[in-house]
């Protein structure tokens, strides 16, 4: 069984400028978002690339394009991300800001701002800042809201920096003058016991509300701290989330952080400190593992309260939204390097040769696709061959930036190349991508059979091999023992000798051959015993399903560049099989053609129904395929179609019987009058021969497959019928199909009355019509009427059934009359059933407290009468509250499952316990 869950083959969005030192220079890659002034901010397909000694470039991911650069001196060195804002200000006006952080002869922050209205040119200007106060790296920054109180700057934005000893400062997002200052020792306050030293590794920006709904939702009480209530849409300030490791410990501590207030940084000035929210310790789960040397990477989902740290090849979930942290799941990654939250199961990882998805809960590998970047840049393999060519030592790496939920896409950088991968899972009920991992996707995957062999020894890791042969009974076409193409060899070699006997015998074998689990049964309870024998469980290996639909069906394609479908090879086994148990539609019959090799778009309606029926003229073969097989609308019609026409109810078409006699015009010589009679011989015997097939032995069959499609074609939407409708029949024929449905409401007795006596000899006794009938035969009348449409009617284009234009009135006139009288019959009935609703009430109670003996089958107890003590004409009331006496078992079970008779006494005594509180006994002496 496939995977849900895949990977593309890498490829390359850019090709980035190396850093002027290739030896010591590195990239940092940021986000980019956008929107409007006070609106919601959102994550662009973009990103912006800082090059150490180069500068900054922004790409569009999705066009693969380069879209603006930043040059910077060439000793510049970055120290975090950029962050990048496109604000739309107006319809013709767009300004995107971004701000780098980079050390050189002294650490600064650089904001470069692009403006452009209309279809002007762009005019773009810088401006940079001397980082003062702490000479630490800034290791985070992101936009805020800005903190002035004026209404003027209410929709302008921020600059928040975190730097590495824990100095937190807000500037101006526009002059990028110091707005406050809040030291390291804001960190330490939480705490009742002296902390030394830290190092920030990892900080991010999000806000109130999304907080209250994951790492926060444990944590109700320190909202109390605002002094207003959080909403979404109302008051929402941003929150910082830090995670500090202390330098004489191996855990780390998690900081959540509110910033200063808006009128309390205009009091105090520059100097103010974070008020802290929470900070709770997070043990380290990685220290048993040898350093491998690779940076920490962390990643934060707030809104879900999962922080996941990669650590010496450790992967580690915790949950944050309890009171405490808890270690979800811990995943041993070989040479991990860095990772991506894709969803709460499935993470991908990546390594110096290959990219890989685990499921952290079933400890899984879901999918793995190696870094190979096609023609756009040289495989890795290859560079590896020419640095060991001229002796030197590579060391490749692979880091996520990323991932666009939107568009499915993984970002990292590979060496010098910005690498996409497209993910392709699921989509949920909205149409969105859903990147989860199920856990059918993990069986047989366990990331265990994947570790590193042990470092103290020479000897490799031993791989312990599990047989198990029933496993493919279970999980059909997902494993097996041999390959795919030796099993379909012998089926393969009778095919092409069209042998017919042995190749039906070997399919059966196959499709029949496995064994259902033991916990349930697959069993068909259905009353029609026709197909019963050919059914069998529903856990066939589609590949054999395939097999023998591509050696059924062939397509051929026609003088007018259109695709037929026919019937090939006719196993008769095979082909009942396929038919009784749902597999012969047309998506699978296409499956099967393109399997085979067949070019084909797609099947037009009707070719199934005809190849079938020209195998089977009978039309046994389209009764099974119509009872339990899935087929479109126009399908059903394509078999209605033809139903009727095999039964004579569509009627004859008048442009073939002109009128053969005339009483006008030029004399008529014999010759012509006698190849006038011959004609007339000759279809009076075709009409005589369709007079013995319609009124033969296939006629029932015939009747029964135009039920069951008339029945399935309900089901559809009405567009499609209506739309099947105008596509397949003729205006005639719709008539005729008028014609059958108002037979079929006359035969259901739906529009005669019961009072009276002279129409009960137009009711059919013998058919047996569901109560349920009257929506099928009206909504069929609906679309049929609406079919032919408005204009149809009033110009005289639905010809009836004998070809008479003018009788349109007549048949509207009588299908309103007919519907009326429906109508009145369901008011009737409506009205008989409140009467006798408390009757039929009490009677089906009574009927339910009867004893229902054991020996007698469910068709004897509905034919059996319900006998009834015989009471006076003045008490035959209902009783009170329609409470029907329940009788007294004449057996009761005692202790241990004993079965005992009940003695009188017991009877008198459960008798006496049924006697109500307030009850009228009569007394007759």
């Amino acid at each position: 069984m496939s995977s849900r869950f895949s990977l593309q083959k890498p490829y390359v969005v850019a090709s980035l400028p190396r850093p002027i030192d290739p030896a010591n220079g590195s990239y940092v890659v940021g986000e980019v978002y956008g929107g409007v002034p006070g609106s919601k901010k959102r994550k662009r397909s973009e990103l912006a690339v800082g090059i150490d000694g180069e500068g900054v470039n922004l790409y569009d991911v999705s066009t693969m394009k380069l879209i603006t650069s930043y040059a910077l001196p060439p000793q510049s060195l970055f120290t975090c991300a950029p962050t990048s804002l496109r604000t739309r200000a107006s319809k013709s006006v767009v300004e995107r800001r971004t701000y780098v952080s980079t050390t050189g002869p002294y650490p600064q922050i650089t904001l470069f701002v692009e403006l452009v209205e209309g279809s002007g040119p762009t005019r773009s200007t810088s401006v940079t800042c001397k980082v003062e106060s702490s000479h630490q790296p800034i290791i985070y920054m992101g936009a805020i809201t800005s903190t002035w109180s004026s209404a003027a700057a209410e929709n302008t934005s921020d600059l928040l920096v975190v730097k590495k000893d824990g100095e937190i400062q807000c500037y101006d997002g526009e002059t990028l003058h110091e707005k406050w200052t809040s030291p390291p020792s804001a960190l330490r306050r939480e705490f009742s016991t002296p902390r030394g030293e830290f190092n920030v590794e990892f900080a991010h920006l999000t806000n109130a509300h999304t907080a209250s709904q994951g790492i926060l939702k444990g944590r109700q009480d320190v909202f109390a701290l605002f002094p207003q209530e959080i909403t979404q849409e109302g008051f929402n300030p941003e929150i910082l989330v830090i995670v500090t490791k202390p330098k004489d410990s191996t855990d780390r501590i998690l900081h959540i952080v509110s910033l200063p207030r808006r009128s309390v940084v205009k009091q105090n000035g520059f100097k103010h400190s974070v008020d802290s929210l929470l900070a709770v310790e997070i043990l380290s789960s990685a220290t048993t593992k040898t350093p491998t040397g690779n940076p920490t990477s962390f990643g934060i989902q707030v809104s879900a309260g999962i922080l996941q740290i990669l650590e010496n090849e450790v992967l580690t979930t915790f949950d944050l939204s309890n009171t405490l942290p808890k270690v979800n799941s811990t995943l041993f990654c070989i040479g991990a390097q860095s990772f991506l939250r894709l969803s709460s199961t499935s993470i991908m990882v990546s390594s110096d040769r290959s990219v890989n998805v685990y499921n952290p809960k079933y400890q899984s590998k879901l999918a793995t696709v190696e870094l190979e970047l096609g023609p756009n840049g040289d495989s890795l393999k290859r560079k590896r061959d020419a640095f060991e060519a001229t002796g030197e030592n590579v060391t490749s790496c692979c880091k996520f930036v990323t991932y666009f939920q939107k568009i499915g896409v993984a970002v990292a950088v590979s060496d010098n190349n910005l690498v996409a991968i497209q993910v392709e899972g699921q989509h949920d009920s909205r149409g969105k991508l859903r990147a989860a991992g199920l856990l059918i996707d993990s069986i047989g995957r366990s990331v265990r059979d994947h570790e590193r062999p042990g470092r103290g020894g020479g000897d490799s890791k031993k791989t312990l091999s599990h047989e198990c042969s029933t496993l493919d009974a279970y999980l059909p076409g997902s494993m097996g023992g041999t390959k795919w193409e030796k099993q379909k060899a012998g089926a393969e070699t009778l095919f092409s000798e069209k042998n017919v006997v042995e190749f039906d015998a070997l399919m059966i074998s196959h499709l029949q051959g496995r064994t259902p689990m033991g916990n349930g049964s697959h069993r068909y309870a259905g009353k029609d015993k026709r197909f019963q024998a050919w059914e069998s469980s529903p856990d066939a290996d589609r590949r054999w399903v395939l097999f023998a639909l591509s050696k059924i069906f062939t397509v051929s394609r026609t003088e007018a560049d259109e695709y037929s479908l026919y019937i090939s090879f006719y196993p008769p086994n095979t082909f009942m099989w396929l038919a009784t148990n749902g597999y012969m539609t047309v998506t699978n019959i296409e499956s099967a053609l393109r399997s085979n090799g067949t070019s084909i778009l797609s099947i037009a309606a009707g070719q199934l129904v005809n190849a079938i029926i020209e195998m089977d003229p009978d039309m046994d073969l389209l009764l099974a395929v119509l009872a339990k097989n899935y087929l479109g609308a126009a399908e059903l019609l394509h078999a209605i179609r033809k139903l009727m026409a095999s039964l004579g109810l569509l009627g004859e078409n008048p442009s073939t019987k002109q009128g053969l006699l005339t009483n006008g015009g030029s004399l008529e010589t014999v010759e012509d009058i006698e190849e006038q009679l011959t004609k007339l011989e000759a279809e009076a015997e075709q009409d005589l021969e369709l007079a013995e097939y319609q009124l033969g032995t296939g006629s029932g069959i015939r009747a029964d497959a135009l039920s069951l499609a008339l029945s399935k074609l309900y089901k559809c939407p009405n567009a499609a019928i209506i739309h099947g409708l105008q596509t397949t029949f003729t205006s005639q024929e719709i008539v005729g199909l008028v014609y059958l449905l108002r037979f079929e409401l006359s035969r259901g007795s739906w529009i005669t009355r019961y009072l009276e006596p002279d129409q009960m000899e137009v009711v059919d006794a013998d058919a047996e019509v569901p109560d349920n009938a009257i929506i099928l035969i009206s909504s069929l009348l609906n679309n049929c009427v609406d079919a032919v449409g408005a204009g149809g009617w009033l110009t005289g284009e639905a010809r009836l059934v004998d070809g008479d234009p003018f009788e349109a009135e007549d048949l509207i006139s009588s299908l309103k009359l007919e519907v009326s009288a429906a109508l009145e019959g369901i008011e009737e009935t409506v009205y008989l059933k409140g009467l006798t609703s408390e009757m039929i009430r009490y009677g089906d109670g009574v009927q339910a407290a009867l004893p229902k003996p054991a020996s007698e089958t469910q068709t004897e107890k509905r034919s059996k009468p319900i006998i009834l003590p015989a009471m006076d004409q003045d008490i035959r009331t209902l009783p009170l509250g329609l409470k029907a006496e329940k009788q007294i078992s004449r057996l009761k079970v005692a202790a241990g499952g004993a079965v005992h008779k009940r003695t009188r006494r017991d009877i008198g005594h459960l008798k006496s316990q049924k006697v109500g509180k307030y009850s009228r006994e009569r007394i007759i002496i």
